[in-house]
């Protein structure tokens, strides 16, 4: 055995994210850790790699414990892969090097210059290496990170999501690449991915988690329609296609919800969103004046927290307002404090799906909901659907993502599986759907994009 997790549980004060977790890599093997957002992927790794420590259970490679091993120690045996930005102001080389720290001991030496220049030229980026690395596109820089964590030589690879950012070319080059060196070099690796057509593609076997815990583990018989249905909730086909093993998805969740008491939980935070009022009115009015309304739009306003902008649309339109919720206690706190007949606005108590006025609308805003929804794409189409020609959608939230995101993973199980993806996912989303993006921002304060449709 090389890796050897036993055991692993973490916590967040509010929840408990993994749940004795277990399990075994082999030399010479890659291991897909699959499963929808939320559910303890991305802390296992971090668990593993010891840049959080679990609260309880042990790692171990060829059998020592990794908790008794300096950072030093451990880097020469784990690396790892992580989603995120390269802002470094240094060249592309130099950030390969970075790689063979955990073996410099004094400067770099002839073999460690040899070694990074492989590892450059094995992800085939050698052209980049004089290039800055904050210079670089989100998924040149995800091939520098690979290349780092090959010039490491490391017993155990871990990567999350190590297609992010990358076209569909990349993608398999990038993941051919990691399976030959794997396996040519005896490593074993763990691989956090979405896409489950290239997990079963690449992968040796896997692992499906649900709730923080092993839903079920093993070749290629663990991923069956039973499996995806109870893990991702999807229905889906498992065949071959050409002799390519193949997951077809049939229908994504149709709803905001990932439960059914997904709606129970909204209905009771509204009593929570009635004591509050709207805290950050430069933020609202920045978003507001972003739509650069021209004074007769129809707008639908969507989602939890329904109503925070109506008094903000109100003060630039005179066109009638459609405010949407799937919780009948958010509408009632929505009319409470935005009253119909003070702001001519139809309030709707309906799922997203059921409701299809198609080109109905000059405007669209998703206030805060969009990380509620499962099949995001699908969420995107059909309001587009709903968009007249010209007319504008806007995703917003009044806060960053990471903001967003760990109050959701705070929140508990019930929306523990909502994320925004990053901006190159949303803007795809968009241009799929017959958006354009006009419009963007995506910093510490606040994160909001606005697509218009069939206009350049």
């Amino acid at each position: 055995m090389k890796l050897a997790v036993d055991g692993i549980t973490f916590s967040y004060p509010s929840r408990k994210v993994l749940d004795d977790v277990s399990f075994g890599v082999e030399r010479g093997q890659i291991v897909a850790i699959l499963g929808p957002n939320g559910v303890g992927k991305t802390t296992l790794m971090s668990c593993i790699s010891r840049m959080i420590n679990p609260g309880s259970g042990s790692v171990t490679i060829d059998g020592e414990d990794t908790s008794g091993l300096s950072r030093r120690e451990l880097a020469k045996k784990v690396a790892i892969v992580i989603q995120g930005d390269e802002r470094s102001r240094i060249r592309v080389f130099e950030s390969v090097l970075l790689g063979r720290r955990p073996n410099v001991i004094l400067d770099a030496s002839e073999d460690d210059m040899i070694i990074t220049e492989r590892a450059i030229d094995v992800l085939g980026i050698k052209d980049l290496s004089l290039k800055y690395v904050d210079e670089l596109s989100g998924g040149e820089a995800q091939m520098v990170r690979i290349a780092r964590a090959f010039a490491q030589q490391p017993k155990v690879l871990l990567l999350d999501e190590p297609t992010s950012n990358l076209d569909i070319s990349n993608q398999y080059r990038v993941l051919e690449t990691v399976v030959r060196l794997v396996k040519s070099n005896d490593m074993a690796a763990i691989m956090v991915i979405h896409d489950l057509n290239l997990a079963i593609r690449f992968a040796d076997r896997f692992i499906m988690m649900k709730g923080g815990r092993i839903h079920s583990a093993g070749d290629m018989s663990v991923i069956t329609p039973e499996s995806l249905r109870e893990v991702y909730g999807i229905e889906a086909y498992v065949e071959e296609v050409r002799g390519i093993p193949s997951i077809i998805p049939v229908g994504a969740a149709k709803h905001m919800v990932h439960e059914h008491d997904r709606k129970e939980f909204f209905d009771e935070r509204a009593e929570i969103w009635d004591q509050i009022a709207v805290h950050d009115t430069d933020v609202v009015n920045m978003l507001a004046d972003a739509l650069e309304l021209k004074g007769d739009e129809t707008i639908l306003d969507i989602g939890t927290g329904t109503g925070v902008m109506i008094p903000f649309y109100r003060e630039r339109t005179t066109g009638r307002i459609s405010a949407l919720d799937m919780s009948e206690n958010m509408i009632a706190v929505a009319r409470r404090k935005f009253p119909p007949e003070d702001y001519d606005v139809d309030y709707v108590v309906s799922d997203l799906y059921d409701y299809k006025p198609e080109g109905s609308y000059d405007v669209i805003v998703c206030y805060s909901c969009f990380p509620h929804f499962t099949d995001k794409q699908g969420a995107v189409n059909h309001l587009s659907g709903l968009l007249k020609d010209g007319g504008k959608l806007m995703i917003s939230h009044g806060c960053s993502r990471d903001h967003i995101n760990k109050v959701h993973e705070e929140a508990g199980s019930t929306v523990c599986e909502d994320r925004l993806p990053n901006m190159s996912a949303m803007e795809s989303m968009m241009e799929r759907a017959g958006l354009k993006v006009i419009w963007e921002k995506d910093d510490e304060r606040t994160f909001s994009l606005i697509g218009i449709k069939n206009r350049l």
